[in-house]
């Protein structure tokens, strides 16, 4: 696999491979914005709760 990474012929093996690095980087990216907005979220709650207070 790695010492023909331009060959024409992929296995499905290959395939589900490259596939699932692809899934996992996605799914990496996702949580990593969902934290990012967090702290955003939580900020805004806890200051309306302090102002109402």
């Amino acid at each position: 696999m790695f010492t023909k990474l331009h060959s024409t012929t992929r296995s499905t093996l290959d395939k589900a491979i490259v596939v699932s690095i692809a899934a996992m980087l996605a799914m990496n990216a996702f949580v990593l914005a969902q934290q990012q907005q967090a702290p955003t979220v939580v900020a805004a709650s806890v200051a309306t709760a302090t102002v109402k207070a």
